[in-house]
């Protein structure tokens, strides 16, 4: 599937096909979205302090990483941890979704760590940054969701109950899961399984993130269109659960044009934004957060040495 991907015909592919969703979503939204362009006017104050807080919850992802890998058995130093993370966050806008977290592996192997165990830090946080996602939009956008759609509180509120639950048995089935893993690739068996408080913390902070990033996402909001609803909760649950769609598209690159249309639907259904704001909102904050994305890891991609970028390229 790997191969597949990384066909330069089928990348071509995917990413013409998430471009035009792109133009097509946003040509139909086109003359709302420029009416409602006419009056803006950014508060640069309000998007310095959302930026600064989603710098501060990328912070604290890696270290949710270096805990998941330093339960493997793998120690990395804060700043390189910082390096690895930003610049393996680039292959999020590769189509597939899975480029970031083989980056991760080889550039942690080059600093003297094992890239499987760094892989396998990776997976879980994938896995529990998910589970956590879901959890968060259900406690603050419960209610809402069943505004839009009758009885699917009681659904994901029971969904949000069995990811807590997930959770809290995981150290008791992770073990085994590795162990066989490892039996059916011919790897060595885990020495130490990680300790139920890592995965606990790990699944803590990924819970303390999306918060973070839908505060964030309320404090850019009240920058670019002050008139939408400032609800924190509201920002909160809509945002995690565009990002959340966004990223399960796995043929668009960051989720691209998959997020921005999941946004404008939630916030225009939810009576908090009207069509041409939400676009509005839903574009602005697409450059704002792939700036946010894009440039740590670029200017990480500066400071390696040709051998680092060598090694990179050609595990991608």
């Amino acid at each position: 599937m790997r191969r597949v991907l990384h066909h330069p015909v089928v990348r071509f592919v995917l990413l013409g096909v998430t471009f035009g969703f792109i133009a097509w979503a946003l040509a139909a939204q086109w003359d709302t979205m420029r009416a409602a362009a006419q009056d803006l006017k950014v508060g640069w104050g309000w998007v310095l302090a959302a930026s600064s807080v989603v710098l501060a919850t990328y912070a604290l992802l890696i270290q949710s990483w270096r805990l998941l890998l330093r339960g493997w058995g793998g120690e990395l130093s804060y700043g390189k941890a910082v390096r690895v993370w930003t610049i393996a966050n680039l292959g999020r806008y590769l189509p597939g979704k899975v480029w970031s977290i083989g980056a991760l592996g080889v550039m942690a192997s080059r600093e003297g760590v094992s890239g499987v165990a760094a892989a396998g830090a990776a997976v879980l946080g994938t896995v529990l940054n998910i589970g956590a996602g879901f959890a968060v939009t259900v406690i603050f956008g419960a209610e809402g969701l069943d505004s839009l759609y009758p009885g699917v509180r009681r659904i994901a509120i029971a969904g949000a109950i069995a990811f807590g639950f997930s959770v809290l048995a995981l150290p008791l089935v992770l073990p085994t899961a590795l162990n066989r893993l490892a039996v059916w690739r011919g790897l060595p068996l885990t020495r130490e399984p990680l300790r139920p408080s890592v995965i606990w913390i790990a699944a803590a902070i990924n819970c303390v993130s999306w918060i973070g990033y839908g505060v964030a996402f309320a404090l850019f909001s009240q920058g670019v269109t002050p008139r939408i609803s400032s609800d924190p909760a509201l920002f909160i649950a809509v945002y995690s659960a565009s990002y959340l769609v966004g990223f399960l598209a796995l043929f668009a690159p960051g989720g691209i044009g998959v997020r921005e249309y999941a946004l404008v639907a939630l916030l225009v259904g939810l009576g908090a934004a009207g069509n041409g704001e939400a676009v509005l909102l839903s574009a602005t904050s697409r450059l704002w957060l792939t700036a946010l994305e894009v440039l740590p890891g670029t200017i990480g991609l500066l400071l390696l040495s040709p051998a680092q970028r060598a090694t990179l390229k050609r595990a991608g």
